[in-house]
């Protein structure tokens, strides 16, 4: 049995979920500087962005002390370090903090599952590189939206050769602001998020890449910060940019809306492929009129919409469950010594691809990777 400590109890709940829910994982502690979350496992549902989360954890363990679960409480790093009956750890703090105290976890010889981006900048990921060549010791990223089933069909759909070869690539995500209730407001802040591009958009740039199974060689940014003040940051951003080998693509990120839509559509040589992922099964962007949470349609090349083949999923296409379902697929790894869901390298290629975009909108050039 792999035992496992969370560090980090705001997206780290969805951690926990997936290490209680693996046949080969115990949650064996939790660590936070929040007396209220170490407190008891509703501690952190008094923070509304992480409302989302509490789905998946059982009723009956809501109201309970960690300690009545059997899990060990920390709310000190080093001295869950010291703890050599911790095997691996997740990392879910602020994100510049990400270097350091991954650093720290490879060199107590930990396994590691690092939410994303690896770090704000290159030198502190490449920081992390090193730690890991020296570790040897199992690493993942957590870009859990790599298994998400349509996510995963996308990509099968590009393997297979159904589409051709890919020569676009499209993502365009409407969303709601980050909620302003973050620890010291970390989120709020550039020097800590790396801001809009690198804290979230390196979400999309990996999908763009673990998609289509290319590599990003150029990017071209604009941008705009003035819509949210208390954020230091970008509001919109628009990158367009070419792929290794051939192929264009083109993400639009916006966190001024009031839902959740986020649209992937793949240009083929011989097809089309149109996909959409929602927050809540009924949403505003479609009158509320339909109950699925995922929809992928595919299309030959010249096809019409009737020939359109059509797939819809239900609640496992939202994110706290991709989420837990990617901490037991990084647990599945250690168990069988598989490769894991999103590599070190994959992490560091994405917060490449979003440090560029960045520069491109500072210098209003396209900038070749």
């Amino acid at each position: 049995m792999i035992q496992c400590a969370v560090v980090g109890l705001g997206i780290g709940l969805a951690h926990c979920a997936g290490y209680l829910a693996s046949p080969h994982a115990k949650l064996y502690a939790v660590c936070d500087l929040m007396p209220e979350r170490l407190s008891a496992v509703r501690g952190t549902f008094r923070q509304g962005s992480m409302l989302v989360l509490k789905s998946l954890i059982g009723d009956h363990e809501i109201p309970e002390r960690w300690e009545d679960l059997g899990v060990k409480v920390y709310d000190s790093y080093d001295r869950l370090l010291e703890d050599e009956g911790v095997h691996c750890i997740s990392l879910c703090t602020p994100d510049d903090t990400h270097a350091d105290l991954a650093v720290k976890a490879l060199e107590a010889g930990k396994h590691l599952l690092l939410e994303k981006p690896v770090d704000i900048t290159l030198e502190k990921a490449e920081r992390v590189r090193a730690a890991a060549e020296k570790a040897g010791t199992y690493l993942s990223l957590g870009y859990e939206f790599r298994v998400n089933p349509v996510v995963m069909r996308l990509r099968e759909l590009v393997e297979t050769g159904a589409l051709g070869d890919i020569q676009g690539f499209s993502l365009y995500h409407y969303r709601t602001p980050f909620k302003r209730d973050k620890f010291e407001k970390w989120i709020q802040k550039k020097s800590r998020s790396g801001g809009l591009l690198v804290e979230e958009t390196c979400h999309w740039f990996d999908l763009a890449r673990f998609v289509t199974g290319k590599d990003i060689s150029s990017v071209h940014c604009v941008r705009t910060a003035d819509i949210h003040p208390d954020f230091d940051f970008e509001d919109l951003a628009y990158v367009n940019g070419t792929f290794s080998g051939g192929g264009i693509f083109q993400i639009s990120h916006a966190l001024t809306g009031f839902d959740f839509s986020l649209v992937i559509n793949l240009h083929g040589m011989k097809g089309t492929a149109w996909a959409g992922l929602k927050e809540n099964a009924r949403s505003s962007l479609d009158n509320f009129s339909t109950s699925y949470y995922g929809i992928l349609a595919t299309g030959s090349l010249n096809a019409g919409p009737e020939e359109a083949a059509v797939t819809t999923w239900g609640i496992e296409a939202t994110e706290p469950l991709n989420i837990r379902d990617m901490v037991m697929a990084f647990v599945e790894s250690i168990h069988t010594g598989t490769p894991v869901p999103c590599s070190l390298e994959e992490g560091i290629a994405s917060l490449a691809a979003a440090l560029a975009a960045g520069r491109s909108a500072d210098e209003r050039r396209i900038v070749e990777l």
